[in-house]
């Protein structure tokens, strides 16, 4: 098969995961990994990509990243008391501390462990929204602890894949003083932007306006994107991070940002981040599929559950109920999308081979499976 034919399998495949997804019951990103695994395994086998393919997967890659910061709701982080603040920050860091202990404990690589407790809101929203709960106290609360463990998570993303090209103490204090500069000279952009948007606030109205023919929050929402992607590739730093980080700062100056977020949705997840899950998708190697890989993939879930239980008692300790912090485990236990970031980057450092990224990537779509509907029917049970 050419590789012009591929292409064109790809986008219809973009084109009827949505539906196949909802027929099969599960969610449409894990629909398009399938696909693409289905893809990869009968058609690709031997054919080159095309490098469009390629160039449209690591866009929608960015644009993903963007729109996980876009969802950054600080309005909660600002409602949220001090004491509150700190108990769900030793959360976020228990459930690090934890994935390191078992990884020494059982023998998992760290590389993995950090992967397996990785936090990504986006299907999380999602599951709440289908709960009917996303306004509620509670939901409110667990969104906090996605926000705060999703930041977390790409920072240590970072620090991961700084240790796997460690080079000596003072390159490694060279690169950390550039990095700092770097966060130095953002945090004089964000103040500069807060100052300018305070003096005219008609610009922010601008971008956020529905009809404004020339689609510049579009425009600057991209260029913003692309900036920090550009700026964090060269301080050594992982694209994705500064993606994030762009998502966020924007999220936080343009407080009623939801038809400008709406068109970027549309955009991102009506075609560009399709296009990244396929193609993560067709990178799978199916052949090393047996049973005791299934059995590593079980194994893989049920370590995901366990580290974000083992420091619940921060969440009881900051008004959680006990099912509502076995709930709130169970909510965080499927980073579908960041879990799938994380295992490419792992990969790409020659930190995992190809059996352990195939473990952690069917571990990220069962878990995206199997602990939502715990979670809905734990709710229903629970009411």
């Amino acid at each position: 098969m050419s590789g012009s034919l591929l292409l064109l399998f790809v986008f219809l495949a973009a084109f009827l995961a949505p539906p196949l997804s909802r027929l099969l019951r599960m969610p449409v990103p894990v629909g398009e990994l399938v696909i693409g695994l289905l893809l990869g395994h009968f058609l690709a086998q031997g054919v080159a990509l095309p490098e469009i393919l390629g160039f449209l997967a690591d866009f929608g890659f960015l644009l993903l990243m963007f729109l996980a910061g876009l969802e950054v709701d600080f309005n909660l982080l600002r409602q949220l008391e001090r004491r509150h603040f700190v108990f769900y920050a030793l959360y976020v860091v228990g459930m690090f501390l934890g994935a390191g202990l078992l990884a020494g404990l059982l023998g998992v690589g760290l590389a993995q462990a950090l992967i397996l407790a990785l936090v990504s809101i986006g299907l999380m929203v999602a599951t709440l929204r289908d709960m009917g709960i996303l306004g509620r106290a509670f939901a409110k609360r667990v969104l906090i602890l996605g926000v705060l463990g999703e930041v977390a998570s790409l920072f240590g993303l970072t620090a991961m894949e700084k240790a796997a090209h460690y080079q000596g103490l003072l390159p490694l204090l060279r690169e950390v003083g550039i990095i700092a500069l770097f966060f130095l000279l953002l945090f004089l952009a964000f103040r500069l932007a807060g100052l300018f948007l305070w003096w005219y606030p008609e610009v922010g109205r601008r971008l956020v306006y529905e009809e404004d023919p020339s689609a510049m929050g579009i425009r600057l929402s991209l260029a913003l994107m692309f900036a920090a992607a550009v700026m964090s590739g060269l301080v050594g730093l992982e694209s994705v991070l500064g993606a994030f980080l762009a998502g966020m700062i924007l999220s936080y100056f343009l407080q009623k940002k939801h038809d400008l977020e709406a068109k970027l949705s549309a955009m991102g997840y009506g075609f560009l981040i399709p296009i990244f899950f396929i193609r993560t998708g067709m990178g799978i190697d199916l052949s090393g599929l047996d049973g005791r890989l299934l059995l590593e993939v079980g194994q893989a879930l049920l370590l995901m559950l366990l580290i974000r239980l083992l420091p619940a008692p921060f969440l009881l300790w900051s008004g959680f109920r006990l099912r509502e912090a076995f709930l709130a485990a169970l909510l965080l236990a499927y980073p579908f999308t960041l879990m799938i970031a994380g295992t490419e980057i792992a990969r790409s450092a020659h930190l995992l081979d190809e059996r352990a990224a195939l473990v952690l990537l069917l571990a990220a779509a069962l878990s995206s499976l199997l602990f939502p509907w715990a979670a809905k029917m734990l709710l229903r049970f629970l009411r």
